[in-house]
């Protein structure tokens, strides 16, 4: 039993040996006094430049301010186009005295868009992963998700809920339940009351239906059922039929009128033959 303790024992003592001299993990704050005019270069905790080959994360608060500032960014070396590359994670915000970090001439730097200067706190965890290709990825959800203010947005890929293969920014399979849903569409159709639109006769329209089953430009039922339907296009293709439709009615009711002139005319006609005739048999 104590052999197999201290074969275990010396098991974990190797892992944990491998990992520590594989990938170390590392602390440090300072402050930095900064302004828009004076961006300082982000050092390590001995005031070097940044190591390539591991991950950075990043916090910062003003010092000595009454405005609630904070913020947290990732700060790594891309070594495909060799250049620094932050990720801002959170911020309070981005203006006057609100510390951000900036890749100026691929140089990290703690800054403000105040001209004053102020003293930013900087907080550090430095993950030492030996290789030039690490990502931010280690860092999880982080990585992906950034709040400014009260905005949270996603900028990597796309968002599945109740799908983890989603194939859209956002696939929800499931119910959405909204107050309201805004589309932006190009392309509205108020071109069909344009006076050189091609407006189908109906007896034409009818044709295409007998022969296809649905109305022209509309998608059939296996495509629905089979692909879905845009939102927005759909609209868009319901309002160029409902205007179509519009100007048929429009038409009909003008030949409705010219046929109510066109009978008012005949029994006027008719009524006057009948005087006519009842003048000619008075005589």
């Amino acid at each position: 039993m104590n052999h197999m303790f201290q074969k275990w024992g010396l098991t974990i003592m190797l892992i944990s040996f491998f990992v520590l001299a594989n990938a170390q993990t590392s602390t440090f704050s300072k402050t930095i006094g900064v302004s828009v005019n004076n961006k300082v270069e982000l050092t390590d905790m001995s005031n070097q430049p940044l190591k390539i080959g591991g991950l950075y994360r990043v916090q910062l608060s003003v010092l000595s301010t009454g405005t609630k500032t904070g913020a947290e960014y990732l700060v790594w070396y891309n070594n495909a186009n060799s250049q620094w590359t932050t990720r801002m994670v959170t911020v309070s915000g981005t203006t006057s005295n609100y510390p951000t970090l900036e890749v100026i001439d691929n140089v990290v730097k703690v800054a403000t868009q105040h001209t004053s200067t102020y003293q930013i706190k900087v907080f550090v965890e430095y993950y030492d992963a030996n290789n030039p290709n690490t990502i931010p990825s280690f860092f999880g959800a982080s990585y992906h998700w950034q709040r400014n203010t009260s905005r949270l947005y996603y900028l990597d890929g796309n968002v599945g809920i109740g799908t983890a293969t989603p194939s859209d920014r956002l696939a929800v399979n499931g119910n959405i339940r909204a107050k309201e849903i805004k589309v932006e569409i190009a392309n509205w159709p108020d071109y069909v009351f344009g006076r050189d639109y091609d407006l189908k006769p109906l007896w034409e329209v009818e044709r295409y239906i007998n022969e296809n089953g649905h109305l022209p430009e509309i998608p059939k039922a296996s495509e629905v059922e089979a692909e879905g339907i845009s939102l927005g296009e759909m609209n868009k293709l319901l309002l160029k039929k409902v205007e179509e439709l519009t100007l048929h009615l429009i038409e009909k009711e003008k030949e409705v009128k010219e046929m109510q002139t066109a009978i008012k005319r005949v029994d006027e006609l008719e009524k006057k033959m009948k005087e006519i005739q009842e003048a000619l048999g008075g005589n």
